[in-house]
């Protein structure tokens, strides 16, 4: 059965059909410190998924530079229609609406279910990643990938399989490939939201 829910998953987030002309930017601060090298993993990982709804995926690494002698890119401009903002933050110690396991929120436009900032929680995935023995800059991307997701597809959607589940449990953690992408469903959906927003 699990071969061929993974063979299907992996048919499925394969990017099937013409992708979207319409380049998503995202706008990246790095405001718990994380060393360079595991941010541009994070990154790495981010943009393999994000691939998959534009082939003209940007990430800006805003307010500082990501190593010497790399210059700041201020990102003070407005931003795009097309653009998202991912910040990177510790867990705030006391937010009891906030679940204790989540890696990472959106906010969005109740009208709308739109939105364009996404936030996720180094320190918690930092713990999650050296529990199970994964890289943790590849799994600091999937979240990113995820709640990037949540800001095209509604803050309250999740799939039942792949990068958008709800739950990401430690057994889960350690799994490779299709389990980590998008289904065809989200992204046909997202590439039809980037066309609209991008008007």
């Amino acid at each position: 059965m699990y071969a061929v829910s993974a063979g299907l998953m992996a048919m499925l987030s394969a990017g099937v059909g013409a992708k979207s002309s319409i380049p998503l930017t995202v706008r990246l601060y790095n405001t718990s410190g994380i060393p360079a090298a595991e941010l541009m993993a994070a990154r790495r990982a981010a943009e393999s998924i994000l691939r998959d709804i534009s082939p003209d995926v940007v990430f800006r690494h805003c307010g500082r530079p990501v190593a010497p002698p790399d210059t700041v890119d201020r990102c003070d401009e407005s931003l795009k229609a097309s653009e998202v903002v991912v910040r990177v933050i510790n867990a705030p110690a006391f937010n009891t609406s906030l679940h204790p396991e989540a890696f990472g929120v959106t906010y969005v436009v109740r009208a709308t279910d739109r939105g364009w900032l996404a936030t996720v929680f180094s320190d918690r995935i930092d713990q999650a990643a050296s529990r199970v023995g994964v890289e943790r800059g590849t799994l600091l991307g999937r979240v990113m990938a995820h709640e990037v997701g949540h800001l095209l597809l509604g803050t309250h959607y999740h799939g039942e399989a792949g990068l958008m589940l709800a739950e990401w449990p430690d057994g889960m953690l350690a799994r490779k490939g299709a389990e980590w992408r998008f289904s065809i469903f989200e992204v046909a959906r997202m590439r039809r939201v980037l066309e609209s927003i991008a008007g």
